[in-house]
């Protein structure tokens, strides 16, 4: 099954979600065309939901790379709140590395197991 995303606006945030991601290269694609609607919208408040896809553990896959931030640089802004939504442990795991590795590299990302939770988080701070 090929990937494939849906990226709309959804009030004060965009939701994000991506089904069927196999290879890092159908993440970067995602990522790279939530990138063009979080400008068009003007929305810092991003909810990424992946589903039915495989787990990844690599930070590479997120656009993140050991010390650098590799290709996220490009695609976040310091104003940005990214939640991380997952429809298995699996996913919430591999979230909870994402969120690790992103944070330490100034990235607002967190990984969280309920939607409602997570919508909650975004709303907390003033938008960018």
């Amino acid at each position: 099954m090929p990937s494939r995303y849906t990226i709309e606006v959804r009030g004060d945030h965009l939701y994000a979600e991506l089904l069927g991601r196999e290879k890092a290269d159908d993440m970067k694609a995602f990522l790279h065309a939530l990138k063009e609607q979080c400008r068009a919208h003007g929305s810092p408040r991003i909810l990424i939901c992946i589903r039915n896809s495989r787990p990844v553990f690599k930070a590479e896959d997120y656009g993140l790379s050991g010390e650098t931030r590799g290709y996220a640089s490009e695609l976040v802004t310091p104003a940005c709140r990214i939640a991380l939504l997952g429809d298995s442990s699996e996913h919430h795991h591999a979230h909870e590395y994402i969120e690790l590795v992103a944070r330490q590299q100034k990235v607002n990302v967190r990984a969280f197991r309920r939607e409602e939770d997570a919508l909650q988080w975004l709303r907390e701070a003033p938008p960018g």
